[in-house]
Parts: structure tokens; C-alpha cells; sequence
């Protein structure tokens, strides 16, 4: 690990800067140029192999026309470094990681569901919210799901509650449509999933969903998921306690495949 690399909550705001030049039509040598920078310095900077200047970032806001968005977000990343359980944006860091691993008790992982899933866990969890601002969730969770699944998206591990594909969450044909998306999923190797069964003696997951993910050249990082908000860390004590609990969650684990009985039985007969 080369420990002069900022930590990876810096690889998404490299990502906001190069997606913002982009959708600008600069090239990198343009914009350099423009604020006052080389090509490599640029490059480190959407790589996250540096921390940027705030002065640096106000100039490329003010040259893209992000409207502070770009100093805002520079300004939570280096809070966040400090303070990592602060860090917001958990989601489109789990976007870049090389590998992310995730036990989930309760329901399928955000980035495996289907919208008509995403939409029947939502609007219960967020009963103050109108229909429209609950679907606006609904397509955070289906941007989130595209990259995640996706060509640059991490290999993807996911542990679930064998109760999680039985709780008939929004119904029958909710659940039977979101049973074979994860099968699709699994048949074309975009994921491999586990369930642990419900009748496990001792059940290794109690402690609630988590999320390890792997990065290339930087430590690895657990989210802890919560009610509210969760906690990030890469404090390595507690990021080797939790690579305990998912070697224990794994060894009481059944693999899912895609003609597995939990997959294709259909809700309520199975």
C-alpha cells in the first residue's frame, strides 16, 4: 500500500471533477492550462492521488460554472478524512472500490434492486415523505444499482438473512420479480450471493449489516449501517474485527445459485 495516497473518500470527489470537465467538454490539458496547472497535477487530482488546494478547486468551480458545488464537496471530503463516520456519500464510494463485500439482515442490498423492491422498502421506511420525493429515492437507488452492476462497477459479494428473500416485501410479485433479478444477476456473474439459513444456531451476523470494501492502493474501508446514518472507518483494529465477523458470517453461509429453490420458488407457495 503506498500510504502517501489520500484515503479512498477522495476517489468520488476525483470523480465529480472529471465527470464536471467532461460534461464542460474540457480536456484535462485544457482545463489545466485554464487554471494554472500541468496535465499531471490535473490528473492527480481526478485520480485522487492528491489532496487538492481549496484555492485550486475554486478555480476549477469558477472555470466549470459549478456554482460552489465542487469547493462544497472538497470542503466535507477533507472534514470527512478527519471525521470518517461524517462522510455522506458511502454510496458512491462503494462505486470505487475493486471489491466490496456486504452482509444485509433484513433486505436485498440497494444496488440489487429491483425499482418495484426499492420503491416497497422505501415508502415504509420514510413515511414523511410525499410519493414524489420517495420516487426521487427510487431513482438515486436505480443510478446507484446501474453503477454498481455495471462494467466499472467492484466485484460484488453480498451475505443475506435467509428471511431477506422470504419477507414478501410489497407483495408477491414483488418479491417473485425481485427473486429473479437476483438470479439473472448471479447466472451472468455480475454478483455472488449467500444466504445464511434460518434456522443457524448460532448466527455469526447479529451485530447488523456491513459493508467492506477493497480498494486498489489504499486501506479498506467498513460502513457500518445504522437506522439514521451510519459509520465509516478504516481504522485497521476495527476493520480487522469485522474481516472476523464476515469470516464467520461466510462459514455458516449456503451459496446461492441461479436455480436455487429460494430463487425460483414462488411467493406464497415457497
Amino acid at each position: 500500500m503506498n500510504s502517501a495516497l489520500p484515503s479512498a473518500m477522495w476517489l468520488p470527489f476525483g470523480a465529480r471533477i472529471l465527470r464536471a470537465r467532461s460534461d464542460r467538454g474540457f480536456s484535462r490539458a485544457e482545463l489545466a492550462a485554464t487554471v494554472g496547472v500541468t496535465d499531471d497535477k490535473l490528473r492527480d487530482v481526478e485520480d485522487a492521488h492528491c489532496r487538492p488546494a481549496r484555492s485550486l478547486v475554486e478555480r476549477v468551480d469558477n472555470v466549470l460554472g459549478t456554482e460552489h458545488q465542487l469547493v462544497d464537496a472538497w470542503a466535507i471530503t477533507l472534514q470527512a478524512e478527519a471525521f470518517p463516520n461524517e462522510f455522506g456519500d458511502q454510496r458512491e464510494l462503494g462505486v470505487h472500490a475493486t471489491d466490496l463485500w456486504e452482509h444485509q439482515p433484513m433486505a436485498v442490498p440497494v444496488f440489487l434492486r429491483t425499482r418495484e423492491y426499492s420503491r416497497a422498502v422505501l415508502g415504509p421506511s420514510h413515511p414523511d415523505l410525499t410519493p414524489d420525493e420517495v420516487e426521487l429515492m427510487v431513482e438515486e437507488e436505480m443510478a446507484n444499482r446501474a453503477a454498481m452492476t455495471g462494467p466499472e462497477g467492484p466485484v460484488l459479494r453480498v451475505v443475506l438473512n435467509e428471511s431477506a428473500l422470504r419477507r414478501p416485501q410489497g407483495g408477491a410479485a414483488v418479491l417473485n420479480a425481485q427473486r429473479d433479478f437476483l438470479a439473472d444477476l448471479i447466472e451472468a456473474g455480475i454478483v455472488t450471493m449467500g444466504v445464511i439459513p434460518e434456522q443457524t444456531p448460532h448466527h455469526p451476523g447479529l451485530g447488523g449489516a456491513f459493508r467492506m470494501m477493497e480498494f486498489t492502493d489504499r486501506p479498506t474501508m467498513v460502513y457500518a449501517f445504522a437506522a439514521e446514518a451510519g459509520d465509516l472507518t478504516a481504522e485497521s483494529e476495527q476493520v480487522g474485527r469485522c474481516a472476523m465477523v464476515r469470516e464467520a458470517i461466510e462459514g455458516a453461509t449456503v451459496e446461492l445459485m441461479p436455480r436455487s429453490e429460494l430463487l425460483t420458488a414462488r411467493w406464497p407457495e415457497g
